[in-house]
């Protein structure tokens, strides 16, 4: 990836608000000492299109071939639609149910049987959300072997996703985003060492929760 760029993103992650520190709940229970609100860059287009360009570096370096791209609902969506128009590959979305009108279907959007699927993540902690859309587009005959994330907190996430047989990137680590706003005196390196203790200490299982 272009390092000036990255460097920028996460300058600009810092800037709008997308990294909290104090006590926060997870989805999954968990209190959390630093909060990544990854979902602010829908309401920053620059920062938005930053992350859309730094996904398809990734995907070009890594020669990853797709059909369409799906954003893991409803963090993921924007980044998601960003990636689509700088690749101008199709997207479809996922509903976290299926409506009981309409085409009741599950999977929004145009493809067709066989179609690989590139899925969009903003935050992983245990990557239990890709596995759980994975699962659902497989049930529309749909190929998901490639999933990237913008930030993966280290917790485990990364190893489950790749248990399932499912290759996983990220932009940027947890840790790296850390090291960062120490280098840019943002945060005091005690902090840092505060919060990389507390990600190491309550990562997850990953065989935990291998779906067959």
């Amino acid at each position: 990836m272009d390092r000036t760029e990255l460097e920028s993103f996460m300058d600009n992650l810092y800037e709008i608000g997308c990294v909290k520190f104090g006590e926060f709940y997870l989805s999954t229970g968990l209190k959390t000492p630093v909060y990544f609100d990854l979902r602010l860059i829908v309401s920053h287009p620059k920062v938005l299109q930053q992350a859309g360009k730094l996904i398809k570096q990734i995907i070009e370096q890594n020669n990853i071939n797709f059909d369409i791209i799906c954003g893991v609902p409803y963090g993921a969506f924007a980044v998601a639609t960003s990636l689509s128009i700088q690749t101008d590959k199709p997207m479809v979305f996922k509903r976290k149910e299926i409506k009981d009108y309409g085409c009741k279907k599950m999977v929004e959007g145009v493809y067709k049987s066989g179609d690989s699927c590139l899925l969009i993540e903003d935050v992983v902690v245990y990557g239990t959300s890709i596995l759980e859309t994975s699962e659902a587009l497989k049930m529309y005959d749909l190929n998901v072997t490639e999933a990237i994330t913008i930030l993966d907190r280290e917790q485990g996430g990364s190893q489950n996703i790749k248990d399932n047989n499912i290759n996983f990137l990220s932009v940027i680590k947890a840790s790296d985003l850390l090291k960062h706003l120490v280098s840019r005196k943002r945060i005091a390196q005690e902090k840092m060492d505060e919060i990389m203790d507390f990600l190491n200490s309550h990562s997850f299982q990953a065989s935990k929760i291998i779906i067959s």
